[in-house]
Parts: structure tokens; sequence; C-alpha cells
């Protein structure tokens, strides 16, 4: 954990330091150029929400990272081919809390906590659907209706995506536990753009677009792929099975016809809709296991690395 709340005042602003971790790719420290630069890139992104009338009506929560601090090793920093751990050691980014953006009787969990089962087998999601009083069906539309469309408008219009793992991705629920908007945080480390020229992009400030990553367009949906329909949705989908009776198939269904609802909502957008393809037949397979057991092991190395694209899966998503 390196991300910390006040919780006598839950008001203030959340706290985010380095840690000299190996976590799942990369040394969780904070680089210096983006840690600088996520004020920056704060604002950008809340210019975005700002003017689209879409963006504004989803209440779509964008926790800024409002201000930011870095201090350059006297030594590593100067030294060429140096491990990027050693240069992310000490600095610090101040992050908004959801508690701000919460109205009455509304509540803020993790989506990583709907995969949480209790010692006795019953898991969060069916919980809360039991809260409800809806139907698990209903329950269910309106959490992919609250998740995906903000994050599909800012690929499609912006060509811009999140990283919305579990544990970036925040469901805020109102006061009978059903799903109503989604908050999103972590941009410098997981908002990347595309690197196919985009009107939408031409603007995007300097600053902003020196320290973002962009990557193809193909490759660009992958992080909701692999962070969304991969890391949460494949485990969420048998879970929804088992304990609320929707079939896996349903499930992905659900998720494939709130895509193609939100697509017919922008018709203007069909070429986006084909450049940024979600519903392909397969899909590239990330393989973290092998960045550490076959392309990097535990050497050091002087850039952060990408993940191993190793092969391909059905995409479910995708009516064959």
């Amino acid at each position: 954990m390196r991300t910390f709340l006040n919780m006598s005042r839950p008001g203030n602003l959340s706290v985010k330091l380095p840690l000299s971790v190996l976590n799942t790719l990369v040394w969780r420290g904070l680089p210096t150029e983006r840690t600088l630069a996520a004020p920056a890139v704060t604002r950008w992104i809340h210019s975005l929400r700002d003017s689209d009338q879409f963006l504004k009506e989803s209440r779509v929560v964008l926790l800024g990272e409002v201000a930011s601090v870095t201090v350059e090793h006297p030594l590593y920093d100067r030294l060429p081919e140096v491990p990027y751990q050693y240069r992310e050691l000490l600095g610090c980014i101040w992050r908004e809390p959801v508690t701000g953006y919460l109205a009455p009787g509304e509540r803020a969990r993790t989506l990583a906590a709907l995969l949480h089962t209790g010692a006795d087998g019953r898991a969060v999601t069916t919980e809360l659907v039991a809260r409800s009083g809806l139907d698990p069906r209903d329950w269910l539309q309106h959490l992919l209706s609250a998740l995906l469309p903000p994050l599909l408008h800012f690929l499609y219009r912006y060509g811009t995506v999140f990283s919305p793992h579990g544990e970036n991705a925040v469901v805020v629920y109102d006061a009978r536990d059903v799903p109503v908007r989604l908050a999103v945080k972590d941009f410098v480390d997981d908002v990347n753009l595309s690197a196919a020229p985009l009107p939408e992009l031409a603007d995007v400030p300097a600053d902003v677009r020196e320290v973002l990553l962009t990557e193809p367009p193909a490759f660009l949906t992958q992080f909701l792929h692999a962070g969304l329909f991969v890391g949460v949705f494949r485990y969420l989908a048998p879970l929804c099975e088992q304990q609320l009776g929707i079939p896996e198939a349903e499930f992905w269904a659900m998720v494939r016809g709130t895509i193609l609802g939100h697509q017919r909502r922008f018709p203007e957008l069909g070429d986006r809709f084909t450049l940024f393809d979600l519903l392909t037949p397969r899909i590239d397979r990330l393989c973290l296991n092998r960045n550490r057991l076959h392309a990097d092991g535990y050497r050091d190395r002087a850039e952060r690395p990408h993940a191993v694209v190793h092969g391909t899966v059905a995409n479910p998503l995708h009516a064959g």
C-alpha cells in the first residue's frame, strides 16, 4: 500500500508515495517527469470532461492529482543507463479523495471489492444485489451502465484510455447500493493516448503530451480488455453465474450490448468503433509472468518494461 488516506479528516487530499517494491511488471516508484506533470495532466483530463456534455451528464468522477513533488538523486540521475528504479526513489503526489464527490447517501467502493468473498462463501456482489432489492440482471445492468459509457467515450471521442483495473476504478452506489456512476484515478501512470493522429488530440498541451505514453489503436484497446474485461469481468462473470443465476454467456452478452448501445448513441463516431475495435474475434494475451520468467527476469534495465504479448485468446465480446 502506498496511497494514504486521512482517516480523521477524510476530505483532505490523499498522498501517493514511491515504494522500492517490484510488483507485477515494474518497480513502484514515482517517475520524475510524470510526477511533476501530474497537475497538468489532471487539468487536461478535467478540461475534456468539463467541455463534453455526455461526460458531464454521466457525472464521472476524475480524482485529480492536484500537486506533486519529486527529488532528483544527485548521482543516479546523472549516470547513463542507470536502472530506472533509482531515478524514482523520492517524490509525492497529492490526489483528491472520492469522499468530496459523494452526494448524501452515496458510498464508494473499489471495483475489486465486488470479487471479495467472505468466509461464508458469499460475495460482496451478492450482498449488494440483495440490499438493492433489484433483480440481479437489473443490478448488473446498472453496474455496466455506470462503468462502461464514460470509459468508452474517452476512448472513442478522444483516443484516450485509463487503466480501469480493480483498484483504479471505483464504483459509486446510491443509498440502496445500486451502482450509479464511476470514479477513476491514477492519471499519470495509467492514462495513454492514441498514436494515430486524431483532431481531438491536436491541442493536447505540450507538457502533457511529453509525459503520457502513446500506443497504436489496436493496443490502446488492451487497457480496457486487460484492465477491466480480463482483470475483473473474467472473475465477475462466473461469480454472477454461481451466486446470481446469470449464465456467463448472458453476462458477456450484456457487456457487449452496453458497448453497442453506446455506439448507437454516437453514430458520428462510426470510424472510431472500427479503429478502436473492442469486439474483434481475438485479443492479444498479455503475459506478465513471461516478463519475469523469460523476457526480463529480475535484471536491471534503464526503462520501464512493457508487458509481453504472447499469442491470442478468444474475445468473449465477439458475436461469432
